[in-house]
C-alpha cells in the first residue's frame, strides 16, 4: 500500500468534509465511526506505555517532546491541557490561542528540557494512566491509545508517519466513492474563526447557504476561538445529533454582516472527481488584448476539479476529461486546491492525461540508500493537449504536488493560486507488528520532479499568485516541530514562465478588476484569463 500522503492528518488539519453528490433527507446511522473501526482491533495499551517509559522519554530532547505530545494529544480529547508543574487543567482561550499547531506548542516545552533532566522530572507513564483512569469511556479506550502512539511518532519519527485500523484505510481512505457522513465544505482554522474554503455544489453546506470566504464565528452557539482544531472538527462532523447550527461572517461590497445558517446532515456519496464548463464573460466585448478583441479570444473552458487521489480517480478524471472535450472544451483548468494527495499511482495516471508516452514524469528515491530509484514514465498517448492551467492552495498537499509539479517542471501546465503545502514524502503501508487490524504507514522517502528537485518543505510556487484570503495558511513547515528535511532542499527559483507573464499583463490586470466586482472566484478568474490570453490551443485527441 504505497501513500504518498497522510490522508487522515491532512484532513483533520483542513476539516474536509466533501462530497457534491446528495442524497436529500436520508442519513445512514450504521456508518462507522473511526472510534469503532479501533475498538474491533487489538491494539492494547502495552504499546503505548512503552513509548512512554521514562527511559525512553528522557533519553534525549526529541524523545522527551514525543512523549509531551503524546500526552497532550490525549489531553486534548477531554478539553484538558498539560501545565508546566505536570498537572492536568481545563483548557483556556489562551491554552487554545498557544496551540493550532504542533510546533507552536512544543515550542514552549523546549525551555523546559534541561531544568526537567535535574529535577521534577514527570512520569509521562504515570501522566496517561491519571487521564485513563479519570476521562477515558471504554468505547473510545482504543483509539486515545492510538492518537497517544500517533502523537509521539509524529515528533519521534516524523509527522506522517502512523497507524491506522486496517479496515478503516480500505473501507473509508483509500476508497473514491466511500460513503461518509458530512456537511459539504472545507474550512481552516484561524485563531479567533474558521474561514471557508470551499463549499461543494448540492451539498448539505451549499443547501444551507454556506458559502467560500465566510468566516465561522459559532458553531452551536460555542464559539469558534474557544475551541481547539481538533474540537472544532468533531463538532462539524457532527458525531451527536442531525443538525449544525453555524454563526458566520460575510463580506459584500465591503459590507459586513452576519448570518445564521442550519445545516441538515445527510448520508451522501464522496467522490473524487466532478467537472463543469465555464462559458468566459462576455462583458470583456471590445477590451482589445494584443491586438485582438476579447470576443475573439474568448473560449469555453472546462474544469476539472480532483477532490483526492483514491482508487481509481485516474478512470473517473479520464471519462470526464473526455465529456468536456465532447462539450467543446477549448481550454482546461485542473483544479487541485484542498487535494491532500493519495495514491502515487493514481497521480501518475493523471498526469499521463496531459503528458506524452515515454515522457519521465517523477520519481520516487527511498531514504534507505540501498533500495533503488523507481522512475514512473507516461504509458500511454494523452487525450488532452491543449491549453492547461491547475489551481493550488496551501492546502494541495502530496499527490496533488506531484502532479502541478510535474505539469510545471515539464512546462506543460501555468500554476495559479498559492504556494502548495510542502509535503514531498510518501509511505508505505504493512500491518504493523504482530497487529493484524492496524496498518502502519511510514515515511520511505521522498519524490522528485524531472528537473531534481522535491517540494518537501518549500511547496510549489504558482506562476501567478493569487491569495484567497490574509488568513495565515498552514504548510508543512509550519505545523510540525520534525518535519523530513530532504539534504538536497531546493531554494532556486521555480517559474519558468516570466516571458509569458509579460505578454498577458494587460489580459490578467484587465479580468483582474472585473472579476473583483463580480463575485467570481478571483483564483477561477484569473485562471480563465491566463487561458484567454494564450491565444488558440493545440491539437485535442
Amino acid at each position: 500500500m504505497k501513500s504518498p500522503t497522510k490522508l487522515p492528518l491532512i484532513l483533520a488539519l483542513a476539516f474536509v468534509l466533501f462530497s457534491p453528490h446528495l442524497t436529500p433527507n436520508e442519513f445512514n446511522s450504521d456508518q462507522k465511526a473511526l472510534d469503532e473501526y479501533w475498538s474491533e482491533t487489538d491494539l492494547s495499551s502495552s504499546e503505548l506505555e512503552a513509548l512512554l517509559d521514562s527511559k525512553i522519554c528522557y533519553a534525549d530532547r526529541l524523545s522527551y517532546l514525543a512523549c509531551v505530545n503524546s500526552v497532550e494529544q490525549m489531553a486534548e480529547k477531554f478539553n484538558m491541557v498539560l501545565t508546566s508543574e505536570h498537572e492536568f487543567k481545563p483548557i483556556s482561550r489562551t491554552d487554545i490561542s498557544q496551540r493550532l499547531n504542533e510546533k507552536a506548542e512544543l515550542n514552549q516545552w523546549v525551555e523546559k528540557w534541561q531544568k526537567h533532566q535535574v529535577v521534577h522530572a514527570p512520569s509521562f507513564l504515570t501522566l496517561w494512566k491519571t487521564l485513563d483512569k479519570k476521562f477515558v469511556k471504554p468505547a473510545q479506550r482504543v483509539n486515545l491509545i492510538a492518537t497517544g502512539i500517533n502523537g509521539y511518532m509524529s515528533v519521534a519519527k516524523d509527522p506522517h508517519s502512523y497507524i491506522i485500523p486496517l479496515d478503516f484505510y480500505e473501507e473509508v481512505i483509500s476508497r473514491s466513492d466511500s460513503r461518509i457522513n458530512n456537511l459539504g465544505f472545507i474550512a481552516r482554522r484561524s485563531k479567533e474563526q474558521a474561514v471557508v474554503r470551499k463549499v461543494f455544489e448540492g451539498s448539505p453546506a451549499d443547501k444551507a447557504g454556506l458559502r467560500k470566504g465566510d468566516h465561522i464565528l459559532r458553531i452551536n452557539s460555542v464559539d469558534v476561538a474557544a475551541m481547539l482544531p481538533a474540537q472544532f472538527s468533531d463538532l462539524v462532523k457532527m458525531k451527536e445529533g442531525d443538525r449544525l447550527g453555524l454563526l458566520v461572517e460575510r463580506w459584500s461590497n465591503e459590507k459586513r454582516s452576519e448570518k445564521y445558517l442550519e445545516i441538515v446532515k445527510s448520508d451522501y456519496l464522496t467522490p473524487s472527481v466532478n467537472s463543469s464548463m465555464i462559458n468566459s464573460n462576455s462583458s470583456l466585448s471590445g477590451a482589445n488584448t494584443e491586438g485582438t478583441t476579447a470576443t475573439e479570444s474568448l473560449r469555453r473552458v472546462g474544469l476539472l476539479t480532483l477532490h483526492k487521489f483514491a482508487k481509481d480517480t485516474c478512470q473517473e478524471a479520464k471519462t470526464q476529461l473526455r465529456s468536456l472535450i465532447e462539450q467543446g472544451a477549448q481550454g482546461l483548468m485542473l483544479d487541485l486546491r484542498d487535494n491532500p494527495g493519495g495514491q502515487v499511482e493514481e497521480a501518475a495516471c493523471v498526469l499521463n492525461l496531459f503528458i506524452e508516452k515515454g515522457t519521465r514524469l517523477f520519481e520516487t528515491r527511498y531514504l534507505d540508500p540501498t533500495k533503488k530509484i523507481d522512475n514512473y514514465v507516461a504509458q500511454n498517448k494523452p487525450i488532452y493537449h491543449g491549453s492547461l492551467v491547475v489551481l493550488i492552495n496551501s492546502g494541495s498537499a502530496s499527490a496533488a504536488e506531484i502532479v502541478a509539479g510535474t505539469l510545471k517542471d515539464l512546462g506543460r501546465a501555468t500554476l495559479v493560486g498559492e504556494r502548495t503545502f510542502g509535503k514531498g514524502s510518501f509511505q508505505d503501508g504493512r500491518l504493523w507488528g504482530a497487529h493484524t487490524k492496524v496498518a502502519l504507514f511510514e515515511t520511505q522517502g521522498m519524490y522528485y520532479f524531472p528537473s531534481g528537485w522535491t517540494p518537501q518543505l518549500v511547496g510549489i510556487e504558482p506562476d501567478i499568485k493569487v491569495e484567497f484570503t490574509d488568513v495565515a495558511a498552514h504548510r508543512e513547515g509550519e505545523l510540525f516541530y520534525n518535519p523530513l528535511v530532504p539534504h538536497d532542499l531546493w531554494t532556486g527559483p521555480q517559474s519558468l514562465t516570466w516571458m509569458q507573464l509579460m505578454r498577458c499583463q494587460d489580459s490578467l490586470t484587465l479580468w483582474q478588476n472585473l472579476g473583483e466586482h463580480s463575485g467570481e472566484d478571483p483564483q477561477v478568474q484569473k485562471a480563465k484569463a491566463w487561458l484567454n490570453c494564450r491565444g488558440s490551443v493545440g491539437s485535442i485527441n
